[in-house]
């Protein structure tokens, strides 16, 4: 499935809802998110990608292509958000390392660093493919562990 399809987000979306870990992580948690993935016409990527979700104490209740005000907004160019889908950037070293732009309370943001960590092992078990020269990193998808 291509990054930010709207086969791709229904399977976030149904994947994340069904992780009984992750639902109990994010059980007090009432926030959105905003992800910009920034276009690399250099490398084959033409247009930046604007997905947004709703986290609604313990599921995902809402995700969509596009902006719409949110708690918080993550912002940084497509080879950024590859890296860490591939595992070779955490992305909580991506906040700290500022590969990642933050608008919204960092501190809260990096209260639910557990969670962000195995909402990425949850998108990891997703086939994705990825555009222009991102896409030699295409996978097929992985096991969850725990």
């Amino acid at each position: 499935m291509k990054l930010g399809s709207p086969e791709y987000l229904e399977e976030v979306k149904r994947r994340s809802n069904a992780d009984a870990t992750y639902c109990e992580m994010i059980k007090d948690e009432y926030e959105s998110y905003t992800l910009v993935i920034q276009a690399e016409p250099k490398k084959g990527v033409n247009e930046t990608l604007t997905v947004g979700f709703q986290v609604d104490h313990g599921q995902i209740s809402d995700i969509w292509l596009g902006e719409r005000p949110t708690t918080f907004t993550l912002v940084g160019p497509y080879g950024v958000w590859v890296d860490i889908l591939r595992g070779k950037l955490g992305p909580n070293k991506a906040f700290t390392m500022r590969k990642l732009k933050i608008k919204g309370n960092f501190l809260q943001l990096l209260k639910g660093a557990d969670s962000t960590i195995r909402w990425v092992e949850i998108l990891r078990t997703i086939p994705t493919e990825f555009e222009g020269e991102y896409a030699q990193y295409n996978f097929e998808g992985q096991e969850l562990e725990g």
